[in-house]
């Protein structure tokens, strides 16, 4: 959990370098209720627009797809093409709701452990990726790899 605004100005340099060596930036996004109360504020969806926007080149990825602020982080995430949803904590419903939103891109499965348990969101990809084999493999090894660079 970062204890800093990801829009903050002075993190230009670091951005800047990350979009230079291809490096992946992984925020806590959003509010799960189990951090210290004031680390809050560093994860709320409005100061995270602003480096996705100003860093188009750099993929970021929001941990826990906003938690329970993920109603205001899925718009966000749609808007930009550099924001990757992991959805580790997310329930059936809210997953549900994304991958109807984005059609599975960009979702990735992410682990929280010792917080979440692993099997505890895997079950949930289950149950909304029942019948979509494409949307499956790709929150679970598509998105990744192409996040990695690992395939086209």
């Amino acid at each position: 959990m970062q204890r800093f605004h990801p829009d903050d100005p002075g993190l230009r340099d670091i951005y800047e370098a990350c979009d230079r060596l291809g490096l992946v930036v992984f925020f806590h996004a959003g509010r799960t209720g189990i951090e210290p109360e004031s680390t809050h504020r560093y994860a709320l969806p409005r100061h995270i627009e602003g480096a996705l926007s100003s860093f188009p080149g750099v993929d970021f990825v929001l941990g826990h797809a906003g938690a329970r602020d993920g109603a205001d982080m899925l718009p966000i995430a749609l808007r930009h093409r550099n924001a990757w949803l992991d959805i580790h904590g997310q329930g059936v419903t809210e997953l549900a709701g994304m991958l109807e939103a984005t059609g599975g891109e960009r979702m990735l499965y992410g682990t929280d452990w010792a917080f979440y348990h692993l099997a505890a969101t895997l079950a949930k990809v289950l149950i909304v990726t029942e019948g979509r084999p494409e949307q499956r493999d790709a929150i679970l090894r598509g998105n990744a790899e192409r996040l990695l660079g690992l395939t086209a």
